[in-house]
């Protein structure tokens, strides 16, 4: 959908010109789609096999990875009573909201790019959208939910902790205001069709925010950033220092040995390098995504397609750390994964090799 291309074509409406040209606004849909300004540099290298192969490769090893271990996270804390905890039921939130945006963003920016145009249709390119920020807004959320539930029980140990059930509720309040949050972006979404001289037809689907379109995606993205990334990020380290603090320096109550103490102490540091782990990983994955989309829509900088693939491809590859982390840090996590089926007969070979 090159501005040459547009040039060139005949029959289109005001309303369509009027939507295309949008895209110099460079808003937050630069978190998910390219814009007109880099489109002609974007048909080219999306013209290069090398590319194709390149993007195909980084991408799909995060869409197989993300998959196999979320769905992994899911199916040991599921099957496992003993880690069925809230913290537990946040973490399965997680990895919900990892597959999710595994499913319905990483696959979508692969094709787009590599046939230039949207292949999804008009039901998709809303629903793929909304999939797409709502998402993002679970995952931190989640992330703030996590480390308040952790400040509880470490500074108010003697407090009831939140239930099971109040950990479920709580969930269904993180969607829902995720969901509210992403609606504009799902609504304000329009699927248009070109055609060029050479009868190559291209579907752009991009969002189309009322008037003044340009103020409106700035104050958007600024909004989103602060209220959705820095605001959060700066609660949960606020949190866990507090917690990190407590924990290393004080023994818990009802320890009565020094052993109890020490083993305590243990886990408890255990629990909160694998969650503060799991927070810096987000922090530092969408970090650069985040400015470079606030920047663009600022006009601050022009639209670079090596930025853009960079910094998405760091983003999306946060939904495969998780798993990982899980493993390193948490023991019972780790017992439990080796005890499904494929992971634990090729554990049984490593462990009884043939003579």
């Amino acid at each position: 959908m090159g501005m040459s291309g547009v040039v060139g074509m005949s029959g289109m409406s005001n309303s369509s010109l009027a939507a295309l040209s949008r895209l110099h606004a460079l808003n937050l849909s630069a978190l998910w789609n390219l814009s007109a300004e880099a489109e002609p540099r974007y048909r080219a290298d999306s013209e290069r096999p090398a590319v194709k192969a390149l993007l195909a490769a980084a991408y799909s090893i995060i869409i197989i990875i993300s998959l196999i271990g979320n769905t992994a996270v899911c199916h040991v804390v599921m099957k496992t009573k003993r880690m069925r905890s809230v913290t537990s039921i946040f973490i399965v939130n997680l990895a919900v909201a990892d597959i999710l945006i595994t499913i319905l963003n990483t696959p979508f920016t692969l094709v787009r790019f590599v046939y230039s145009t949207w292949v999804f249709g008009k039901a998709m390119c809303h629903v793929s959208r909304f999939a797409q920020y709502c998402s993002v807004h679970v995952s931190v959320l989640t992330l703030v939910a996590i480390a308040i539930d952790r400040h509880q029980v470490v500074m108010h140990p003697m407090k009831q902790r939140m239930s099971w059930l109040q950990g479920v509720v709580w969930v269904a309040v993180i969607w829902v205001m995720a969901s509210c949050f992403s609606l504009p972006h799902a609504i304000y979404q329009t699927l248009l069709r070109f055609e060029f001289g050479d009868r190559k037809v291209r579907m752009v689907c991009l969002p189309n925010f009322p008037h003044p379109s340009d103020l409106f995606w700035k104050y958007l993205d600024l909004t989103t950033f602060i209220l959705l990334f820095v605001l959060p990020l700066a609660t949960i380290s606020v949190a866990y220092i507090v917690v990190a603090k407590k924990v290393w320096m004080r023994n818990a109550i009802g320890d009565v040995t020094l052993a109890q103490s020490m083993a305590h102490r243990r886990r408890k540091k255990m629990t909160m390098k694998m969650l503060m782990a799991v927070v810096v990983v987000f922090a530092v994955c969408w970090f650069p995504l985040n400015c470079y989309v606030v920047l663009l829509s600022s006009k601050v900088i022009e639209a670079n397609n090596g930025l853009y693939f960079t910094f998405h491809w760091l983003a999306m590859s946060s939904t495969c750390y998780n798993p990982f982390i899980y493993c390193w840090l948490n023991h019972s996590f780790r017992a439990e994964l080796r005890s499904l089926p494929f992971i634990g007969r090729r554990g049984k070979v490593t462990a009884n090799p043939a003579p």
